[in-house]
């Protein structure tokens, strides 16, 4: 009776063809007849399932020449003697081995050396050029048997070109080995089709194996600068000021750099630059005004400003070297409006210095004058929002420092792996900057990774609403290392959580009032509802809570439909203004997120 395995090898891809091949004749009796009429059924039955099986040589070249699945069996080249290592192969089997060892025990899913190096070695055969020769190679694994042990075969056509013992599932050094003999043997049998160096296969073998892991997850290999080094030139320094168009004929203050000498001058965004080194700026291109703020380290520049208040400002600034800046100020209406880009070494600081000039701290009512009096934030604005979209997020400790400016405590993320250094519980005892102050946060399919976690804490922690469409999804954490090669491996080992336990990898930030117009709900009608006191997505934010690592990804899809990843629309900023401004609407779209368990 017909293998009902083999049945269904029938429709698998022609490589597994041998293998079920293999499996199925050891099942066999080992009457010489009886091998026969299984060969001739299993011709006519494979002839009649493939009528176009002579138009296909590939077809029957992967078959085993022993297998009954073949015939008749093609003329099979004995393997070439073996290859002798390079100093580059040896290097090349150095950085697997380290690679393999680093991988292991930090992988989110436990995986084999054995079943990482197959992925490697499948992704280097697909890599071929022209791309049409893979189809000529075959890559095979026969099993163990009782008179022989497992072998990696790998034919181009009838030529064998490696056949080799494969070594335990969980030998790193062995199948280390093993692969840089695989890419020596495609690289000296084939130059043709692997006209590349021992580098660039084995950039492509080990993307090819992470690439089964996860999207994130990525080998860098090392650069190599042949070009003459260039002569030493003029640093570039600036004063650290970023500038806009206003309505009237001088720009705006836009942006400060957190190390600049502007703040001690009492510059704050808004105000106007009249002048540089007494040249008028009045209808000056922006391009040109901000060449003309950079110097040479040291030197000085001489800046007039027309403050908020109607008074000049006139003084000479040092130029020095400032660091990139992620967080730019703006105004909505009579809101405030911070835009942070990416998350920096310095971002959380900067966000707290802009804070502390929307959000003076002022005496108490009451408090002597000749005392040292407490001082608190007396919220100065109605609102503030906080502008995520488009930022990609950057480094997690600077996230979780920015919701210590909003929170006074809790946890912010939580993130698990299966190594013991990768679980970790991210919880701050900071100071809320903004005394409570309504907060609205915008974000897009962009906003991701660390820009996520502190959407998803401000949300949990009912500090703030979501406006926008679902983000992006990232909720995984990579560490990386230098392999002995040069070469940069990054690999995600911990998964983020929000603080309310629901994970965010595949599923992201999913809003409160959602802007998108391919939202399930119209924005008109996600208004009538807040006017109602409730909102059209609790339903949707509840089961995005209860999300787990283990949840199907096509639930977490059908989640993100309700709200699809889309760009920034128009109507971000005028809907967090209109919210803002009316209390009512604020307190329904907060509180559709479900409430945080208390540990």
């Amino acid at each position: 009776m017909m293998s009902a395995r083999c049945l269904r090898s029938l429709l698998m891809p022609p490589a597994l063809l041998t293998l079920c091949g293999a499996l199925f004749t050891a099942g066999l009796t080992s009457s010489a007849s009886a091998q026969a009429a299984s060969s001739n059924f299993w011709r006519h039955f494979i002839q009649r399932l493939t009528p176009d099986a002579q138009t296909h040589p590939h077809i029957s070249s992967q078959k085993t020449p022993s297998s009954p699945l073949s015939s008749p069996a093609p003329a099979i080249t004995p393997p070439p003697p073996p290859i002798t290592l390079d100093a580059e192969d040896q290097q090349t089997q150095q950085t697997l081995a380290a690679a393999l060892t680093f991988m292991m025990p930090r992988l989110l899913t436990p995986q084999t050396p054995q079943n990482l190096c197959l992925w490697g070695m499948h992704a280097l055969v697909k890599a071929s050029s022209p791309l049409t020769a893979h189809i000529n190679l075959t890559l095979t694994i026969e099993p163990t048997s009782h008179t022989t042990p497992s072998h990696l075969t790998l034919f181009y056509g009838s030529q064998r070109l490696l056949d080799e013992p494969t070594p335990h599932k969980d030998d790193i050094l062995g199948w280390s080995q093993l692969s840089t003999r695989f890419i020596a043997t495609l690289r000296h049998s084939l130059p043709n089709l692997y006209p590349y160096k021992d580098e660039t296969c084995l950039t492509l073998f080990l993307n090819g194996l992470l690439t089964q892991l996860d999207p994130y997850s990525r080998y860098q290999p090392p650069t190599h600068t042949t070009s003459p080094p260039t002569p030493p030139q003029t640093i570039i320094a600036s004063v650290g000021l970023t500038l806009r168009q206003s309505h009237a004929h001088f720009p705006a203050v836009a942006a400060i750099n957190l190390n600049s000498p502007l703040w001690d001058a009492g510059i704050t965004p808004g105000d106007r630059l009249i002048s540089i080194n007494h040249h008028s700026t009045r209808n000056t291109p922006l391009k040109d005004l901000q060449k003309a703020l950079t110097g040479p380290k040291g030197s000085t520049i001489q800046l007039s400003f027309r403050l908020q208040d109607g008074q000049k400002l006139t003084r000479n600034f040092t130029l020095s070297l400032m660091g990139e800046e992620s967080v730019f100020p703006d105004h909505i209406g009579h809101l405030p409006l911070l835009h942070v880009t990416q998350f920096l070494p310095h971002t959380a600081e900067e966000i707290s210095q802009y804070l502390s000039a929307f959000f003076p701290p002022t005496t108490l009512e009451g408090d002597l004058p000749h005392a040292s009096p407490p001082k608190t934030h007396i919220p100065s604005h109605p609102g503030l929002v906080l502008d995520l979209r488009g930022n990609h997020g950057g480094i997690l400790q600077q996230a979780v420092m920015t919701a210590a400016l909003f929170l006074d405590h809790g946890v912010i993320t939580t993130t698990d792996g299966r190594a013991p250094e990768s679980n970790h519980v991210w919880s701050i005892q900071g100071g809320d900057l903004t005394n409570n102050t309504a907060l609205a946060l915008l974000v897009d399919k962009n906003t991701g990774s660390a820009a996520e976690i502190l959407a998803a804490a401000l949300a949990d922690h009912h500090r703030a609403i979501i406006i926008g469409s679902s983000s992006f999804g990232k909720g995984m954490v990579q560490i990386s290392t230098t392999l002995p090669n040069g070469g940069h491996l990054a690999l995600s080992w911990a998964r983020l959580n929000a603080p309310q336990g629901w994970s965010l990898q595949g599923l992201g930030v999913i809003p409160s009032i959602c802007t998108t117009p391919q939202s399930h709900y119209s924005l008109k009608a996600q208004f009538s509802a807040l006017q109602e006191g409730h909102s059209l997505m609790a339903t949707t934010l509840q089961q995005a809570h209860l999300i787990h690592e283990d949840s199907p990804a096509d639930t977490r899809l059908a989640l993100r439909a309700i709200c699809p990843p889309s760009p920034p629309t128009i109507t971000d900023l005028s809907t967090a203004l209109t919210v803002l401004s009316k209390p009512h609407f604020y307190q329904a779209a907060l509180f559709s997120t479900p409430t945080i368990n208390a540990p």
